[in-house]
């Protein structure tokens, strides 16, 4: 007898290990053990009248719920009626743990919590040693894994998978910053390709991200989230919408990457793969005509650090040279290994006297991450030379005709104010007054004649024949058509210029702004000729590929000044539904 009491004991507690009953309300697991991301199911029922509908809020402090549903059983027995109202809850654990399934509150009677195992996933091993093969496997990576203070780290993510999974259904969160401050930026597309580990061949689905860390210590990047279906043929036969399969969720271990404080430098603290400087004049001969801008157009280009992390120059040009710079351009190409910055600079530059000058040397130091050492990028001191206006030496001296770099600019007189030698009569200079103001007014007359006979000519055509036809103006986009069939890169350059900010409107009208909603060839066509603009040396342009993606790009007709969606949540693996990732987290 006493055997049957202890089986009854044991059989009582286990029941009551997985179902309780509190105040009218039963709670059910349907098992005891689960992993992190597994979904498991949780049944409340009661026969006691629920006024309000059930609160499960609670559970989301460990737990994620993913679908409820509601059920009501209603029986009559020898004319007694009784009915039975019940919830299903799937949910899975977000971490591992003895974790407890909080009190649920029905209106006015509530449940007992719960206690439920976690078991914490396989987490990939990037160099495979002493892991167990898993079916799915997400992982992250940094590169260099102790990088300095605002260097460049490539953060790569990969989801490895020997098991079919659904394309439609299959999402993976991109990283963000649990600890620590800095900006991360996906680069390129999603790629997939295969991967052995531990003689297993996986197929692996990567992105790669850049992450640029702002302060010291410790940068942690939390679990990434994989999430998909199953491509079991037989569970899709049995949905009644096609879309069946094993539901499955499988996480990351968290990246922790170690920032160190960068070296004591005297400059600006700039760490890169490779670091440019590259200018261009327009007009390219250097030779200025006193009174007319000339444009220096100077571009810093940075392998592995964003254009927004670059210094603005210092230039400083020399006296008898006045010089003024227009807003600097930013761009960032995050479509190859690594991120490429370009800030541009456009100085515009006017000689106000005649003679030679010489344009100090630009230069900007820099932190070479592959030799590990300052290194300085330079653009040589360049000559120049005003002419077009003459000018008066501080001494008076007739035979001087160039202007000292260090003269003062109010030494500078308009040729009809230039001084004559002390030596000549004062009567002579009276007379030679006079005849230049003689000459100028005969001059004047004759062009008044002549500008009263054309417009007395004019109003005899008018009479003869209306023209309804008004004045019209350059076409941007038939000056850029000419600029790329001509294979002139420069005037191309104008060209997308002046299209950008007359007809496409776009604020600010840069080519940067262009490029940050434009397709894929046509960013490539821009980049193309920004290498050939700033190229130090001689590069052939061909204007062909450039013209047919601003065609391509007309017939989108994608409105000015539209912001992409920022993305939150999981985004999609696939290339065609992949986005880039930028946020700043503080």
């Amino acid at each position: 007898m006493s055997v049957f009491k202890f089986i009854a004991l044991i059989g009582l507690c286990w029941s009551l290990s997985c179902s309780v009953f509190a105040a009218g309300v039963q709670v059910q697991l349907d098992r005891d053990t689960v992993q992190v991301g597994d979904d498991f199911t949780l049944t409340f029922s009661t026969d006691q009248p629920v006024t309000t509908n059930p609160d499960f809020t609670p559970l989301n402090k460990d737990f994620q719920v993913t679908g409820t549903s509601t059920s009501t059983n209603v029986q009559s027995i020898n004319g007694q009626v009784s009915q039975q109202t019940g919830w299903i809850v799937t949910l899975f654990a977000n971490r591992p743990g003895n974790l407890q399934i909080p009190s649920i509150n029905f209106g006015n009677v509530s449940s007992d919590p719960l206690t439920i195992q976690v078991l914490d996933q396989t987490v990939a091993d990037p160099t495979g040693a002493g892991q167990a093969n898993a079916d799915i496997l997400v992982e992250l990576t940094a590169d260099p894994p102790k990088p300095y203070v605002q260097q460049q780290v490539i953060v790569t993510q990969r989801l490895l998978h020997v098991v079919p999974l659904l394309p439609t259904r299959a999402s993976m969160s991109h990283p963000e910053l649990e600890k620590g401050k800095g900006l991360i930026q996906q680069l390129g597309s999603t790629q997939s390709g295969v991967i052995n580990r531990n003689g297993v061949r996986y197929n692996m689905i990567e992105r790669r991200y850049a992450v640029f860390p702002q302060v010291s210590g410790e940068l942690t990047i939390g679990r990434t989230v994989f999430q998909g279906a199953l491509d079991d043929r037989r569970s899709r036969q049995l949905d009644p919408f096609g879309i069946g399969g094993k539901q499955v969720r499988r996480f990351s271990a968290p990246l922790v990457i170690s920032v160190q404080a960068h070296p004591q430098v005297k400059s600006t603290w700039l760490p890169a793969n490779s670091l440019t400087l590259n200018a261009h004049w327009e007009p390219v001969n250097k030779t200025l005509k006193a009174g007319e801008p000339v444009t220096l157009t100077v571009a810093i280009i940075a392998d592995g650090l964003m254009a927004e992390q670059l210094p603005a120059l210092d230039i400083k040009p020399p006296l008898g040279i006045k010089g003024y710079a227009n807003q600097p351009e930013f761009r960032n190409d995050l479509g190859g290994a690594s991120v490429i910055g370009m800030r541009e600079e456009k100085w515009v530059l006017m000689g106000t006297a005649d003679g030679s000058y010489v344009l100090p040397e630009i230069k900007i130091d820099w932190w070479d991450l592959k030799t590990k050492k300052m290194q300085t990028a330079r653009i040589e001191p360049t000559s120049l030379k005003v002419t077009g206006v003459g000018q008066v030496n501080a001494n008076n001296d007739p035979t001087v005709t160039a202007t000292s770099p260090t003269e003062p600019a109010n030494t500078l007189l308009n040729p009809a104010e230039q001084a004559v030698p002390s030596s000549q009569p004062q009567t002579e200079r009276n007379t030679i007054s006079q005849q230049q103001w003689l000459f100028i007014a005969v001059g004047a007359l004759g062009l008044a004649l002549l500008a009263g006979l054309l417009f007395w000519l004019k109003q005899q055509r008018g009479k003869l024949q209306v023209s309804t036809a008004a004045p019209t103006s350059l076409n941007p986009l038939k000056t850029l058509q000419a600029a790329c069939q001509g294979d002139d890169a420069h005037a191309a350059f104008q060209g997308l210029q002046a299209w950008i900010r007359e007809d496409l409107k776009l604020t600010p009208a840069t080519i940067a702004s262009l490029r940050a909603q434009a397709d894929l060839p046509l960013k490539q066509a821009l980049d193309d000729l920004s290498t050939v603009l700033y190229a130090s040396t001689a590069h052939v342009w061909e204007g062909d590929d450039l013209w047919k993606a601003v065609q391509d790009y007309q017939k989108t007709q994608i409105p000015p000044n539209t912001e992409l969606p920022k993305q939150q949540g999981l985004a999609e693996l696939y290339p065609s539904h992949s986005h880039n990732l930028s946020r700043l987290n503080h």
